[in-house]
């Protein structure tokens, strides 16, 4: 995601959804970002 030219609007709402996943992450659930396939299968193995 970082090589996206994105809007300033839209950066602010992809950091204001970050931050949110963050607070309602749990020690049970955990909320991840992701940009590819490979990301999700990195982040589901090192669980």
């Amino acid at each position: 995601m970082d090589s996206l030219k994105l809007r300033p609007i839209e950066s602010a709402k992809i950091e204001c959804a970050r931050k949110l996943f963050n607070e309602i992450s749990t020690t049970g659930v955990k909320y991840h970002d992701v940009d590819s396939y490979k990301t999700l299968i990195d982040i589901i193995q090192n669980l």
